[in-house]
């Protein structure tokens, strides 16, 4: 836990003995100092600490340039908050009841002065300070939720007109729409007759007028059903209304019955003459199937678009759809987010000429991308030196090794692109890839730029990165010797190069290791480790590969690979890579390797049975558990965290209400006094004592309880800290077991043993579904589980084949 944040003061005076004592008892008493020698460097500094404020400026009462009540004064109106104490000689007294007045100062002291003064009168500015700093928090917060209040009420203010204005445009559609009703219902009551029409368009009854109207009125019906019949890609009507008119001209005798029946033959013949062109009036003509359905709703691949489109043209026997049938077929297919206005709707249906109208609009998913990171380096380093004859490795011939200067970019990264959800026309949202932001993490020897997306070497080195994502520049500490009793335990946050050997009992921790032998010790690393003879009984811990010559009686865990060029002898291996000792022998081990064992030869018939695992990275799985426990335990100290803060904060409300409580008693007590004082009778003298102690008693309440509020205030202040590293422990454990899933996703597991000699019956192998025993011997061989599929069950099986 981090130490509580220490209070700040400022200490203006030309006096050094005065400023390096007043200095020097302040930092004892736990303050952070910072002393001035000029008003202006002074001021300077308070002014450019707005968002953390000093709580104490100290200043002497008499400057070269400006009086130190004249800088008090400037100091109030630069940093409001911060308690200010004027430094004054004991004989000038009259300073102080000018600087009172003139400042408005908040304390005083006088020189030359005692410590525990000194520390009591900071104290003290220093609560004020706090209550200062509390009551400007109520004020803003007061003053924010009065701004959200005005807003909410600027808001609904400004929907109420809204809706006014709707509900005013709705009565004037009601009146409108009654209007015509109204007319309609006049028109519907009046007999309809040619009388009345030739009299509403003042037509002169005669026979050659009623000839030129009705050829007029014939023309408009051709009219309608060539443009019917046309729409159904037809050939148009062709009628001759004059010769039929003369056929029959003998017959009506200029009758209105005669003109009627002339009339009715000629609908009658037009409608005989396009009954089989019109017959596919109820035909899809994209599909040519038969539709009964006056209309059609059809979607785009994503339900992102609706379409309606007509399949019937509406005559006196259909009658026209209205805009409440289409709203109900729009419910009927589930149809509810984005659709046109109502007024398109109707505009539709009465326009015959447009067969098809986009519907509804959804919203179109966007589509995010996945976070990426481009290294200016190698971050798969294999080459750990020439393996000689015997076996050993020669460290020395390591061929190109990494190296960056300082201000090198390392690496760049491209932040993931968060994609944004659609939504279709019916509602449902339409879901988008989600992407994992890659692990840029900046470790020793490097900088990070302030957007966290360029990650600089901060030094000449060595650029590593470690399998949780880390990037390093390390240099590198050279041991001429062994690590023993004259090195001690190594701790170095870079490379280290051993010439001689690591002795039993000693601890070696950094990124890389280079040493002759191990016997006995302790090594973790976050880099690889490269070992040219063996390693003898040790525990092994390391981010990176493992190159040794033998492994005896040693526990070894890492996140890479294994090499090893002669024997694995009772050992307790964990790998999230590979064991590879193509040429050499395990005997009597544990080894669990995700990526898979490679062995010359596995087990003998006097020591006990190998025991190998594959194909599952128990290494991931334990570290995963082990964050978890952690993650549990320190979430639940968070939560009782936030509880004994919710307390606190109750406790503080009530000591709230109380405050309200006496002081409306002190207040009630004063004015009383004044009243009764006012009104001069003598006998009101006991009335007025029992009242002043009754404010005197609540005046003492109340200082009670705002002492209790800063104990409180304390409190919660200290709890919240508290808090705040219990929420960056979980955020790093968090951000731990989101690495640790994302390397053990970067290669898909491999159950595979091979074996190039010989592999002793007893030894078990097991994979992630499967285990094996081996009854007898095999040689030159690969095991490895496999899936079956029988009847689609999948069952899973550890096999022995030829590699």
């Amino acid at each position: 836990m981090t130490e509580k944040k220490k209070p700040k003061a400022i200490i203006l005076d030309q006096n050094d003995d005065i400023r390096e004592h007043a200095e020097s008892v302040l930092i004892k008493g736990g303050w952070d100092v910072i002393c001035e020698q000029v008003s202006k460097d002074a001021l300077e500094t308070l002014g450019q600490a707005e968002k953390s404020p000093f709580a104490l400026f100290i200043c002497n009462y008499k400057l070269p340039k400006m009086d130190g009540d004249d800088i008090l004064r400037k100091v109030k109106t630069v940093s409001p908050l911060t308690q200010r104490m004027l430094l004054v000689p004991a004989d000038k007294l009259e300073t102080l009841i000018s600087a009172i007045h003139k400042a408005n100062i908040n304390a005083c002291i006088t020189s030359p002065f005692k410590d525990q003064d000194l520390i009591f009168q900071a104290k003290n500015c220093f609560k004020q300070f706090m209550r200062a700093k509390k009551q400007q928090h109520f004020k803003m917060d007061i003053l924010h939720k009065n701004r959200q209040m005005l807003q909410n009420a600027q808001n609904l203010k400004k929907k109420d007109e809204k809706y006014s204005q709707i509900i005013k445009k709705k009565k004037q559609t009601v009146l409108k729409l009654k209007s015509e009703k109204r007319e309609l219902e006049n028109k519907s009551n009046g007999e309809v007759s040619l009388e009345n029409m030739m009299e509403q368009k003042e037509i002169q009854p005669s026979q050659e007028v009623f000839q030129n109207e009705f050829i007029a009125a014939c023309k408009t019906i051709k009219g309608f059903f060539d443009k019917l019949t046309s729409s159904y890609d037809s050939k148009a009507v062709k009628l001759d209304f004059s010769a039929i008119l003369n056929q029959e001209q003998d017959k009506a005798q200029n009758s209105d019955s005669g003109l009627s029946e002339t009339i009715k033959k000629i609908i009658t013949a037009a409608l005989t003459l396009t009954k089989d062109k019109t017959s596919s009036e109820s035909t899809d003509l994209s599909t040519g199937e038969t539709s009964d359905e006056p209309f059609e709703i059809s979607f785009s691949e994503n339900q992102v678009k609706a379409y309606l489109k007509k399949n019937n043209t509406f005559t006196s026997d259909a009658p026209q759809a209205t805009l409440a049938d289409i709203l109900e077929l729009l419910k009927e297919n589930h149809i509810s987010y984005g659709i046109v206005e109502n007024i398109t709707i109707e505009s539709w249906i009465e326009t015959s000429f447009i067969d098809k109208i986009l519907i509804a609009t959804g919203e179109e998913p966007v589509q995010g991308c996945q976070g990426e990171i481009k290294y200016n380096f190698k971050t798969e380093y294999t080459n750990p030196g020439k393996i000689n004859e015997d076996g050993s490795i020669d460290f020395k011939d390591r061929g190109d090794i990494p190296f960056v200067n300082k201000g090198d970019v390392l690496a760049v990264k491209t932040p993931v692109k968060e994609g944004k959800p659609g939504i279709d026309v019916t509602g449902n949202p339409i879901k988008v890839d989600e992407f994992i932001d890659p692990i840029f993490t900046a470790g020793p020897g490097t900088q990070i730029s302030e957007d966290e997306l360029t990650i600089h070497a901060a030094l000449d080195g060595q650029p590593n990165l470690d399998a949780m994502g880390t990037i390093t520049v390390n240099p590198e500490l050279s041991i001429p010797g062994d690590v023993d009793f004259e090195t001690g335990n190594i701790d170095f946050k870079g490379n280290i190069v051993v010439k001689g050997m690591v002795k039993e009992g000693f601890t070696i921790k950094g990124v890389n290791l280079t040493a002759k032998e191990i016997e006995g010790a302790f090594i973790e690393l976050s880099g690889d480790l490269n070992i040219s003879a063996g390693i003898t009984d040790s525990k092994i811990s390391t981010q990176g590969n493992i190159y040794a010559k033998f492994i005896n009686h040693s526990k070894i865990v890492s996140f890479g690979n294994l090499e090893i060029s002669k024997e694995i002898i009772d050992s307790d291996i964990i790998l999230s890579g590979s064991c590879q000792n193509r040429s050499g022998r395990i005997i009597a081990s544990k080894i669990a390797a995700k990526m898979g064992i490679e062995a010359g030869k596995i087990g003998t018939l006097s020591a006990k049975p190998a025991r190998l695992n594959i194909g599952v990275d128990k290494h991931i799985d334990m570290l995963t558990e082990k964050i978890q426990e952690s993650l549990t335990t320190s979430v639940s100290r968070a939560d009782l965290l936030k509880d004994e803060i919710k307390t606190l904060e109750d406790e503080d409300q009530e000591l709230y209400k109380q405050v309200s409580k006496k002081a409306h008693i002190q207040d009630r007590a004063q004015l009383d006094i004044k009243e009764l004082k006012n009104s001069g009778m003598a006998h009101n003298a006991m009335e007025i004592k029992k009242l002043e102690k009754q404010a005197k008693q609540a005046e003492l309440e109340l200082n009670k309880i705002f002492e209790g509020q800063d104990k409180i205030a304390e409190d919660i202040d200290r709890l919240k800290e508290q808090f705040s590293l219990a929420e960056e422990k979980n955020k790093s454990f968090m951000l731990e077991k989101k690495a640790l899933t994302e390397f053990s996703k970067k290669e898909r597991p491999k159950p595979v043993i091979t074996i190039a000699q010989t592999i002793a019956q007893d030894t078990m192998i097991k994979g992630p579904n499967s285990t094996l025993i081996l009854k007898e011997n095999a040689s030159c061989c690969k095991i490895q589980e496999l899936t079956v599929d029988q009847d689609g069950v999948k069952f899973y099986e550890m096999t022995v084949s030829d590699p």
